[in-house]
């Protein structure tokens, strides 16, 4: 037996054993992602696994009725291409994963509407063995942004979204850009440095109103859409038409996440036992 099945199976049995607790999936495939992210580190692992279902069961408005095909509302948001992986990886095997932050109609959709389908997209992503071992650029378009969507970003809802996105999800985010970055932001992104980790805060890159350029220093032409003066074409085009078709074949595996959690009187104790 290997080293790496030895720990699959302590993982798994680990997680058995806290079934009053903790209710997770425990297949290979998804305990991988916890191993890999830790450098197979087992209580650091049994730890990231703990937040990962403690935040989703703390923010049911982004992980309940999420189903892609059925739900009206995802099937609209999805349409206006939202977020989505761009077709190309780096030279170093990295993901892009594009958020167009302001592209969205306020008076149809509120940011938890939009969050819950950037979230049950990014559930579909984090299957992907490449993006477990080499990791994400986050890519943060602010055209279009109005105050109307800037509002909608509170300190309470802007704590439990930076924890979301980077404490529970066991992948790397090697760079994050603000591209197209408005001065109106600034209170948000205030709140943004206040609740992101040292490490993250280092890997933010602003770029200013139509700075192609700048952003060009990060990420190479060839591997971005023509709206951020790449070779890609449109996201609105083809693009996004074969990302949907794929996210929507992964759909069910998404919606099955649903169904699990934590207790989250009991979570606290349960996180002591692994620190």
């Amino acid at each position: 037996m290997t080293d790496i099945e030895n720990h699959l199976n302590h993982f798994r049995d680990w997680i058995r054993e806290q079934q009053s607790i903790l209710n997770s999936i425990d297949t290979d495939e998804f305990l991988l992602r916890f191993l890999r992210v830790t450098n197979f580190n087992l209580n650091q692992a049994k730890e990231w696994l703990i937040r990962f279902w403690k935040y989703r069961t703390e923010n049911p408005q982004w992980f309940t009725n999420r189903d892609l095909l059925k739900n009206p509302l995802m099937v609209d948001i999805a349409e206006t291409a939202y977020c989505l992986q761009l077709p190309k990886e780096t030279k170093d095997q990295q993901r892009i994963f594009l958020m167009r932050v302001g592209h969205y109609d306020t008076t149809k959709y509120s940011l938890d509407d939009v969050t819950k389908y950037a979230f049950a997209v990014t559930d579909i992503l984090n299957t992907q063995p490449a993006a477990q071992l080499y990791g994400f650029i986050i890519l943060l378009d602010f055209s279009n942004i109005k105050l109307q969507h800037v509002r909608q970003f509170t300190p309470d809802h802007t704590r439990r979204y930076v924890d979301c996105w980077e404490k529970m999800y066991p992948v790397h985010l090697r760079q994050i850009h603000f591209y197209n970055y408005p001065g109106l932001f600034d209170p948000v992104l205030h709140l943004f440095r206040m609740f992101l980790a040292k490490d993250l805060k280092d890997k933010i890159h602003l770029h200013p109103r139509s700075s192609n350029e700048s952003l060009h220093q990060y990420i190479d032409p060839e591997l971005l859409p023509s709206e951020y003066g790449g070779q890609l074409g449109s996201v609105e085009g083809e693009m996004n038409k074969t990302f949907l078709q794929w996210t929507r074949e992964h759909n069910d595996y998404m919606i099955q996440m649903d169904q699990y959690g934590v207790d989250l009187k009991q979570v606290s104790k349960l996180l002591k036992t692994v620190k």
